[in-house]
C-alpha cells in the first residue's frame, strides 16, 4: 500500500479563471486514476478520499466538512457550529467541545477556505495554493501532483533540521508550498494563509484544573480506551512489557472489549531487548491471550527503505523495517483496522527523570516547597545530590539550552516551571508516533494515552504530583496499581533495544554504507562524508548512544531521493500540461 491510498484531500475552486479549470480537470482525472471517488461535495468545495480504508466525510451543518470523527462532550458539533460567529470562534468551539481524530473544514462567508486539525494530531493537514484553488490534504498521491503548487521543491535546511532534531518530522514538512497546520491550529486560506493556535499544551497548564487523584487518571485513561475501542472492527494490540502497554491492555480488559483484541509482545535475542515475562505477567493479571513473536536481527534492504520516501513526511516511525513490515502483514492478514499501543505513556504519565522538578514543586507551593526531604527523594529518583538538588529548586531551573527551531507547541512556555515545559517537549516528539510507516497504511494507530482528554488530563496535573511519590510515572502506578502485575508495578528499568539496533545496523553496513555516502543528503550537504564515514564504523554503531541515527538518516535518504525524482517527473509532465 501507499501512504495515500486511505488519504483525503479538500479542493475549493472558487471560480477561477481557464487555466485553474484546466489544472482541476488533470488532478480529477489523476485522482481517478489512483483509484481515488468524489466523497462529497458542497458549495465551491469538494472532498476526494482514497481507495483503500477511506475517512469518514460527514457534512455538518449545512457548509462544514468533518473528516474523520468526533465525540462531543456535550453539545453536538452542528450546535456548536451554528452558534459560532466568526472561523476562530468555530474552531475554539469545535477543538473545546470535543475530541476525536479529525479535520474540519468550511467555507467562510468571506468566502475562503477554513480549517481546523484536531488537537492530538491524529490526523496530518497540509495546506497549499495552486493558482485560485485552494487544497488541503494528509498524502495527495503521485498520480495528481498537477494539482501541487507549481514552486513544490525540496526544503533543504528544514531536512537538515530533521536530521538533527527528528522529533521536528511532525511539524513542517521539508517541502517548499505546503505548510503543515499544527495539531489544535485554525488555519484560514484566502489571499493570504493565516493560522491561529486555538489549542495549546500550555494554555491546558494555564486555565485548566482537574482532580489530581489516581482514580481521577484512571477514569480518564478507561474512558479513552473504550471510545477509541468503538467502532474498529478489529484491534491488534501491543503489549511491549512496559508499563504503559499494561495501562492500555488492562483498560481494555475493564471495558470488556477485550475479547475483540488480539494482543502480541515482540522480544529480541538480548536479555535488555526480551520483555516476554513483563508482557506475559501483564496478560495474565488481566486475563488476555498473548502471542510472543521473536524480532530477528536482519540487514536492512534498500526495498526496505524505498517505501518510507513516498509520503509527505519522512516515515521514521518505519524505522524499525523488519517489525514494521510484520505488524503490517499481521494487520492485514487478521482483517484489523486499528493497532492500539501504549505510546506516548511516557511523556503523558511523565517519565523523565528530571531534577528540575523540584523547581515545579517549591512554585507551586511556595515556601512550603523548601523541602530537604523531597529534594533528598528527587536526588535519589535521577542520582544527583541532595546539594545539587536543592540549587536546582532555590536557583529556579536552568534556562533553556539553545537549539534549533521548537515545535509550535514549545512557543510561549518560557513562563512555564520547567517540568512541565519538558513535559510539553516530550509531547511535541510524541506527535511522530501518528506519522507514516508499513503499519499506519495497514490500519489505523490508536494511541490512547495521546488523546486529547488524556493529554489535557496530565498537562493539567502538578509535575510532582504526577511523579506520586517520586517514583517515573508514580501517578499512573497508584491509578492502575490494583490492575498491574507486581512485576511491572515495581519495575524500575525499561528495556532497552540498543544492543539488537546495533547488531541490525552491523548487518546493513554494505548497503546502508554506499547508499548515505554517495546520496543526496551528502551532494546538498547535509552529511559530511569524513564525519559520516566515521559514524558508520562499526566500533561507533555498537556503543554510541544514537547508534540508530544512521536507520534514521537512511530513511531520510529514500525521502530525499524518491521527493528529488517526483519533483523532477512532474516538472516534465507539466512542460506538457
Amino acid at each position: 500500500m501507499r501512504p495515500s491510498d486511505s488519504g483525503y484531500l479538500i479542493i475549493q475552486s472558487p471560480g477561477g479563471d481557464a487555466e485553474d479549470r484546466h489544472v482541476l480537470e488533470a488532478g480529477r482525472r489523476g485522482l481517478k486514476q489512483a483509484g481515488w471517488r468524489s466523497a462529497l461535495a458542497v458549495e465551491d468545495l469538494e472532498v476526494f478520499v482514497g481507495p483503500r480504508r477511506p475517512p469518514k466525510v460527514r457534512l455538518i451543518h449545512r457548509r462544514c466538512v468533518l473528516v474523520g470523527t468526533y465525540r462531543p462532550h456535550g453539545q453536538a458539533l452542528s450546535a456548536l457550529i451554528g452558534g459560532s460567529r466568526s472561523p476562530e470562534e468555530l474552531a475554539r468551539a469545535a477543538a473545546g467541545g470535543g475530541w476525536g481524530r479529525y479535520v474540519l473544514a468550511w467555507r467562510t462567508d468571506a468566502g475562503d477556505l477554513a480549517m481546523l486539525r484536531d488537537p492530538s494530531g491524529a490526523v496530518d493537514c497540509l495546506t497549499w495554493r495552486r493558482g485560485g484553488l485552494r487544497l488541503t490534504a494528509d498524502q495527495p498521491p503521485p498520480e495528481a501532483d498537477v494539482l501541487l503548487p507549481a514552486t513544490l521543491a525540496i526544503d533543504w535546511e528544514r531536512l537538515g533540521e530533521i536530521a538533527e532534531q527528528p522529533g521536528l518530522v511532525s511539524d513542517q514538512p521539508p517541502l517548499k508550498g505546503l505548510t503543515a497546520v499544527a495539531p489544535g491550529e485554525h488555519a484560514v486560506v484566502g489571499r493570504a494563509l493565516v493560522r491561529r493556535p486555538v489549542w495549546r499544551p500550555a494554555d491546558i497548564w494555564r486555565t485548566r484544573r482537574v482532580d489530581p487523584s489516581p482514580q481521577a487518571l484512571r477514569s480518564v485513561v478507561d474512558e479513552a480506551v473504550a471510545a477509541e475501542a468503538d467502532g474498529q472492527e478489529g484491534l491488534i494490540g501491543e503489549i511491549s512489557g512496559g508499563l504503559d502497554s499494561a495501562v492500555v491492555s488492562s483498560s481494555l480488559a475493564a471495558s470488556g472489549r477485550a475479547d475483540a483484541v488480539r494482543f502480541v509482545n515482540y522480544y529480541g535475542d538480548w536479555v535488555e531487548g526480551d520483555e516476554r515475562a513483563y508482557a506475559l505477567a501483564a496478560a495474565r493479571m488481566s486475563g488476555l491471550c498473548l502471542e510472543v513473536v521473536r524480532k530477528p536481527v536482519a540487514p536492512i534492504t534498500l526495498e526496505q527503505l524505498e517505501p518510507l520516501g513516498w509520503g509527505v513526511r519522512p516515515a521514521l516511525q518505519g524505522v524499525d523495517t523488519a517489525y514494521d513490515q510484520e505488524m503490517a502483514d499481521r494487520l492485514r492478514k487478521a482483517g484489523a483496522t486499528g493497532l492500539v499501543t501504549g505510546q506516548g505513556g511516557d511523556a503523558v504519565f511523565f517519565q523523565a527523570p528530571d531534577p528540575q522538578v523540584a523547581v515545579d514543586r517549591r512554585r507551586r507551593r511556595g515556601w512550603k516547597g523548601v523541602e530537604p526531604g523531597y529534594w533528598a527523594e528527587v536526588g535519589r529518583w535521577t542520582r544527583h545530590s541532595i546539594w545539587s538538588v536543592a540549587a536546582v529548586a532555590l536557583g529556579g531551573g536552568r534556562a533553556r539550552p539553545a537549539r534549533g527551531r521548537d515545535h509550535p507547541w514549545l512557543e510561549n512556555c518560557d513562563d512555564l516551571p520547567p517540568g512541565k515545559r519538558g513535559q510539553i517537549l516530550r509531547l511535541a516528539n510524541c506527535q511522530l508516533f501518528w506519522g507514516d510507516c508499513q503499519r499506519a497504511r495497514a490500519a489505523d494507530l490508536v494511541h490512547p494515552l495521546l488523546s486529547q482528554p488524556v493529554m489535557e488530563h496530565a498537562l493539567a496535573v502538578p509535575a510532582d504530583q504526577l511523579l506520586a511519590g517520586v517514583r517515573d510515572r508514580g501517578l499512573a502506578r497508584l491509578a492502575f496499581a490494583d490492575r498491574l502485575p507486581t512485576l511491572i508495578a515495581e519495575r524500575r528499568d525499561k528495556g532497552d533495544l540498543s544492543v539488537f539496533y546495533g547488531h541490525v545496523l552491523l548487518s546493513s553496513l554494505p548497503v546502508l554504507r554506499p547508499f548515505l555516502m554517495e546520496g543526496r543528503l551528502t551532494e546538498h550537504r547535509l552529511l559530511d562524508r569524513v564525519e559520516l564515514e566515521r559514524d558508520l564504523s562499526p566500533q561507533r554503531l555498537m556503543w554510541s548512544p544514537d547508534g540508530n541515527r544512521p536507520l534514521l538518516l537512511g530513511v531520510l535518504e529514500s525521502w530525499a531521493r524518491h521527493w528529488g525524482d517526483r519533483i523532477e517527473r512532474r516538472r516534465a509532465e507539466g512542460i506538457r500540461l
